[in-house]
């Protein structure tokens, strides 16, 4: 209960931390320095997912174990083991960078200027790897209180580091603070692991690269469903910035994107916590497994929505005071993207079953598909549309995914749809869009009119959630105990 205490102090920290770190960041380099600034991460991390081998990813589940089973010996040599690699991929890693750079300006960019630039990100491309390891080893050995620590001092230590950059070199100082915030973190992430495990590696010893391998074949697909991903996201910010190197419309996308995920994310975070155990115990009764998966599509659309609606109307404020008044003009691709979480809340759930089955070709099937899909919806939107059209795009891109995954998994999971939760789902998404319109049109009546939405919104989520689950009644326990406490 204290660790999960911790680990929830901690997000809210992190989360007011990116506040933070966001607000000055657009009052010292502004949107153009954004983008720049986004443009370089995304790129960092394809090349960190590309160049990791998913040696961290791969770790975890072998570290466990060996943890479970308590061999000291053998976790002290597997976690030189994977130090060892996780350097060598570092410094792979970092070379690729160099060598790649010509290239990588040019397709981000559309000429070779940035070339230098992109060289300076290879300490970050390893101190990223690095650090990688580190956090592998202290999730495998279950030290979970060190890792909300040094996430809790890694976000203040960004802030620390990135304001005083910028303030005095402006757009310069992006990739000083880059190399100096992956340096503190893995820098971090060492002191905790280390405090047990001294860093040694042995990149010298041959059978430490023999028995390496093994950590780079293990969960191959979900490495690949990674890279996917961070592809899909650098390619989009590449469009943006085009040949004319738009960095403020990057800036501003990212901006954007970020308000329309980061806070709603809080929501299946909440509650995905006990959900894939839940549904991994299910799967070989489909009926179970079927009732477990609708009655999560219930919960999150019925928490979804209402939060959706009040973030909208709440975007006037918001906007200014996370970033600034320079940030206005994100308001209405924001209003066109907030059906993106509201779809995701419904299909999430039921991504989940090739992971809990173990399907991992199909996993990385339907990743691959959908960030195909992603693409070409927000790179077409933002082409005819602008900023506006790439929040049309974000949600047309979830929508499709909605409705292809439900049908390909009926065929090989046997799931299906309960009419109550279609029934839910619809009247929900009536709501928000009935709602959303109310608030993407200017008249003195917009703010009144999104109101009775959301009053109708939350007044159904509140009156199923309170007869049908027990959230509310923990919610209240929760509260009652932090107020003892």
């Amino acid at each position: 209960m204290k660790s999960t205490g911790l680990l929830g102090g901690v997000q809210v920290f992190y989360i007011l931390m990116s506040v933070v770190r966001n607000k000055l960041t657009a009052l010292l380099i502004g949107a153009a320095g954004m983008g720049l600034a986004d443009l370089y991460c995304r790129t960092l991390e394809l090349l960190g997912n590309t160049t990791n081998f998913g040696i961290a990813f791969s770790a975890i589940r072998r570290l466990s174990a060996l943890h479970d089973e308590g061999y000291y010996h053998e976790i002290a040599y597997y976690i030189r083991l994977i130090r060892t690699w996780t350097f060598l991929t570092a410094l792979f890693g970092a070379v690729v960078c160099i060598a790649l750079s010509p290239l990588i300006s040019l397709l981000t960019t559309g000429s070779y200027a940035h070339a230098l630039d992109y060289c300076f990100l290879a300490p970050a491309v390893a101190f990223t790897t690095l650090a990688g390891g580190e956090m592998a080893v202290l999730k495998g050995m279950r030290r979970l209180k060190w890792l909300a620590l040094t996430s809790a001092a890694s976000a203040l230590g960004t802030v620390v580091i990135a304001v005083p950059l910028y303030a005095a070199f402006g757009m310069k100082g992006i990739l000083p603070v880059i190399a100096g915030t992956t340096a503190l973190n893995f820098l971090l992430n060492l002191y905790a692991s280390s405090r047990q495990f001294p860093y040694r590696i042995s990149p010298h010893r041959n059978h430490f690269l023999r028995q390496g391998g093994h950590l780079i074949k293990l969960g191959s697909a979900y490495i690949a469903a990674g890279i996917a991903a961070s592809a899909a996201e650098l390619f989009i910010r590449t469009i943006i910035v085009g040949s004319d190197s738009n960095y403020r419309m990057a800036g501003l996308y990212a901006a954007g994107l970020t308000l329309t995920v980061s806070y709603a994310r809080l929501i299946f975070v909440a509650m995905d916590a006990d959900y894939f155990p839940r549904l991994s115990a299910s799967l070989n009764r489909r009926k179970t497994m079927n009732d477990t998966i609708n009655q999560q599509i219930d919960i999150l659309v019925l928490l979804m929505a209402p939060f959706l609606l009040c973030f909208a109307m709440m975007l006037p404020l918001i906007v200014p005071l996370l970033y600034s008044r320079h940030f206005m003009e994100i308001i209405p691709m924001i209003l066109c993207a907030l059906p993106y979480m509201f779809f995701k809340a419904i299909y999430s759930p039921i991504a989940y079953l090739p992971l809990a089955s173990g399907k991992s070709k199909l996993y990385l099937f339907a990743e691959l598909t959908y960030y195909v899909g992603f693409s070409i919806a927000v790179s077409l939107g933002y082409h005819f549309g602008g900023l506006t059209g790439a929040g049309i795009g974000l949600s047309l891109a979830n929508l499709t995914d909605l409705l292809l995954l439900p049908l390909l998994y009926r065929r090989i999971f046997h799931f299906h749809f309960q009419r109550a939760t279609l029934h839910r789902c619809a009247l929900q998404g009536l709501f928000l869009l009935c709602g959303l319109g109310c608030c993407a049109i200017t008249s003195p009546a917009s703010l009144p009119s999104t109101a009775i939405f959301l009053l109708l919104s939350a007044a159904y989520s509140w009156h199923f959630l309170k007869q049908n689950t027990a959230i509310l009644s923990k919610m209240n326990k929760l509260l009652h105990r932090k107020n003892k406490g």
